[in-house]
């Protein structure tokens, strides 16, 4: 009898040898999911000078030509009128029966003509103070003046809108003289160009970058306004004179992230004949061939921008976390 004992006790031992202890378990876990913002900067509401009176106080001339007395054309003469069904008043540089209303006031003077748009146009997604969907915003402007003469000047204008999702940094203005076919009509064609910081406080507007901070002795008086000569501007530090307390564009109150950028295009009048004949009481003896019925002559401003904390050093140990 205890030889059968022995025997079940000791198979039993061998079946429970496989066998492991159980015990209570638990985790933790960590889900983690990223997206990444955009750096989105858009030119918005594209049109031609002195179209807007308070806060913007634009004044004096939106056209320079010679014909008739004054000479120039006088700000509002453009207004777009009242055809912001849609945001299309954002849309159009101008209202039609006003730019008719041009064409007749050059007839018999000058064939001179214009053109200012979007290189592709694309509807705003996003509400920035006035602009909202289905404005017309790109990042790209080409503007085109044919048949241009000495003492010719114009004014455009566009505001620049952020539309991504991180705050943006006015870094640089590049200058770059694509298509001149000589140093006449370089020295010729001058540039005042004026970007503004647009607050919706008490601070109103404020002068992020204007030509007018450039150090040169390279420029041209028209209708009261300093142009610069594109032989200068081309090599002039432009990122320099950018005023660094006022340079980003935000994304939050939708009416703090814009900035009113006005360029001026001008013909030197060159009465004295630095590069063409000048008057005829006072001839310079100079030829003309370099600056008449020249076919083109381009040039591209671009503003370079950055994310708001470029340049922000990061501090901190690289070795571990504190």
């Amino acid at each position: 009898m205890k030889k059968k004992v022995l025997a079940c006790v000791l198979a039993c031992a061998m079946l429970f040898l496989g066998m492991g202890y159980a015990y209570w378990t638990d985790s933790l876990q960590i889900d983690t999911a990223v997206t990444t913002g955009e750096l989105e900067v858009k030119f918005v509401d594209l049109a031609l000078y002195g179209q807007y009176a308070s806060p913007d106080n634009e004044f004096s001339w939106a056209i320079i030509d010679g014909v008739g007395s004054p000479g120039y054309v006088e700000n509002y003469f453009f207004d777009r009128g009242n055809e912001n069904d849609g945001n299309g008043l954002y849309n159009i540089i101008a209202d039609k029966d006003a730019l008719d209303d041009y064409k007749a006031r050059l007839s018999g003077y000058t064939k001179t003509e214009f053109t200012a748009a979007f290189n592709d146009p694309k509807p705003l997604d996003v509400t920035v103070g006035p602009y909202g969907g289905g404005t017309a915003s790109d990042n790209k402007i080409n503007i085109a003046i044919n048949k241009m003469y000495p003492g010719y000047a114009q004014v455009f204008q566009a505001d620049i809108v952020n539309a991504g999702t991180i705050a943006a940094k006015l870094s640089d203005i590049d200058v770059a003289v694509t298509d001149i076919p000589n140093n006449d009509i370089k020295s010729m064609i001058g540039v005042s160009l004026r970007v503004l910081r647009e607050y919706a406080g008490n601070e109103g507007h404020v002068d992020v970058f204007s030509t007018l901070d450039l150090s040169t002795s390279d420029y041209f008086l028209l209708g009261g306004v300093c142009f610069i000569r594109l032989s200068a501007l081309e090599n002039l530090d432009l990122a320099n004179v950018i005023d660094r307390s006022h340079d980003l564009l935000y994304i939050t109150p939708d009416d703090d992230n814009r900035m009113d950028v006005y360029l001026g295009i001008a013909m030197d009048p060159d009465r004295a004949g630095a590069y063409t004949s000048g008057i005829s009481s006072a001839l310079s003896g100079k030829s003309d061939d370099n600056t008449e019925n020249i076919n083109t002559a381009k040039f591209n401003l671009t503003f370079l921008w950055d994310q708001f904390n470029v340049g922000v050093p990061t501090g901190g140990d690289h070795n571990h976390l504190e």
